[in-house]
C-alpha cells in the first residue's frame, strides 16, 4: 500500500470516468457472483434446466 501513489485513490477527474469505472465495477460484481454460482450449482449436483 506504501508504494502506491496518491493518486491511486483518487476518484476519476470526470463524470464519465467514474462512470465507467462504477460500470466496470458493477460488471465485475456480477460476473463474480454468477462464477460463484455456477460452482455452487456444479458441486451441489444441481440441474439447471432451460
Amino acid at each position: 500500500m506504501k508504494d502506491l501513489p496518491d493518486e491511486f485513490f483518487l476518484p476519476p477527474q470526470s463524470d464519465e470516468g467514474l462512470r465507467r469505472e462504477t460500470a466496470r465495477l458493477l460488471a465485475g460484481c456480477f460476473a463474480f457472483i454468477v462464477v460463484l454460482g455456477i460452482i455452487v450449482a456444479l458441486t451441489q449436483n444441481i440441474v439447471i434446466t432451460v
